[in-house]
């Protein structure tokens, strides 16, 4: 089995609202027909998450209107699966990708998860080597984001190779759920309610971390609202 990611972009013909619930309907179910795919989350920058747009981060190229994750047989034939994203996108990013879920967020098919995912698409520092910011992620800055946030699931993916044309040269992408209140309080989000000097060192302690081994220039985040169509 393989996971591809698709960072979708909409097509001027859809308005948000449309392009998330053809994303949602036909085009989900049209993925689902293919014998190839194997389970299905679907990521949308829809209304449940405008809340976060305080906490969008964009440095190299669009942010995604969807992202589409998918465990497949094969991504041998991954052409067959743009297609059915082309009608209804102006910009398919496409990204064979490892997975490693450390924290699992609760999910139930066709139910939105709770809260707000947060998508970093990463790339490393300058001065490292691909294999020290590998080092750097894996063993010890996962820690850190888990003790340091409140958040409930947490996969890191490393990027195997692009797919699509427009795929960007990302090393890494992230996924991290987040409670709703997250998405507008810092306090919420670094774990640190009512205490300000908790929030103080949270924060720090995550900065500092992320900074040993991201290029914060070439970073895209943003949040989105998560659904399971087949697990």
């Amino acid at each position: 089995m393989e996971k591809i990611i698709y960072l979708l972009k909409a097509d001027e013909n859809f308005q948000q609202p449309a392009f998330c619930e053809v994303v949602l309907g036909l085009l989900s179910e049209d993925l689902l027909k293919q014998d190839n795919v194997l389970s299905l989350r679907v990521s949308l920058n829809d209304a449940d998450v405008a809340r976060a747009e305080g906490l969008k981060q964009q440095h190299c190229g669009p942010l995604p209107d969807a992202m589409i994750s998918l465990w497949v047989k094969s991504a041998n034939d991954h052409q067959a699966l743009e297609a059915l994203m082309k009608p209804y996108s102006s910009r398919i990013e496409g990204y064979l990708v490892t997975e490693s879920e450390i924290l699992s967020a609760p999910s139930e098919e066709r139910q939105r998860t709770p809260g707000s995912m947060q998508l970093c698409c990463l790339n490393k520092r300058g001065d490292l080597s691909d294999e020290e910011f590998l080092s750097i992620w894996k063993d010890s800055h996962g820690a850190v984001a888990v003790a340091t946030q409140s958040t409930f699931g947490y996969r890191q993916h490393i990027v195997v190779r692009k797919l699509t044309e427009d795929s960007l040269n990302y090393i890494a992408i992230v996924e991290e759920h987040f409670p709703t209140d997250a998405m507008d309080s810092p306090h919420a989000f670094f774990d640190a309610i009512d205490d300000d000097r908790k929030l103080a060192k949270n924060r720090n302690a995550m900065v500092e971390s992320c900074a040993r081994f991201i290029d914060f220039n070439r970073m895209n985040c943003i949040h989105l609202s998560e659904y399971t169509i087949k697990d």
